[in-house]
Order: C-alpha cells, then structure tokens, then sequence
C-alpha cells in the first residue's frame, strides 16, 4: 500500500523548514508530524540505544540514526518526491 501524497502540504512543509533557523526545524518538523503525520521519537532519547528514528510527514517518510539529522533527511525526501512529478501536478 502507497501512502497518500500531499503534494501542496509537502511543497508548503519544505518551504516552511527551509527558512527556518537549523535549532528550530527539528521542532517545526515534530509540530508539522504530531498534527500531520507520524512522530515516533521517543520523549527520552537516552534510554534507547541503539535507535533509529523514523518520521512520516504528509506520506513522505524519513528516518535517521541520529534525531538532529532527521530534518534533512525529511527535507531530502520532499525534495526528491517534488522533483519527481510530471510539470503539471507540482504547481
């Protein structure tokens, strides 16, 4: 099963953490995750180790060994998916 794609909302999120300061997008993703898609990151880093975190926002996900990175690793994807569609669906 393929997640459904938000096209708008994606292209709006990456725009959106794009200008965002480094220290604020890993909060900006977790706000845009907790009311849009999926944030599985535990409260208390420390307890787990090793850990993967993985993250879905608007049916792009994203995941890395390191909770700092997960914003790039996001923003990555989006772009990605973005760069993929045919020039009439990324308008």
């Amino acid at each position: 099963m393929t997640p459904h794609l938000d096209f708008p909302r994606i292209a709006e999120a990456l725009a959106l953490l794009e200008i965002c300061s480094a220290d604020a997008q890993l909060l900006h993703l977790k706000n845009l995750c907790e009311n849009n898609g999926v944030w599985t990151v535990p409260q208390d880093h420390s307890r787990y180790s090793p850990v993967l975190y993985e993250v879905s926002l608007f049916g792009v996900p994203a995941i890395s060994d390191d909770i700092e990175r997960l914003p790039d690793n996001w923003m990555r994807a989006a772009r990605n998916i973005l760069r993929g569609l045919p020039a009439k669906d990324a308008a």
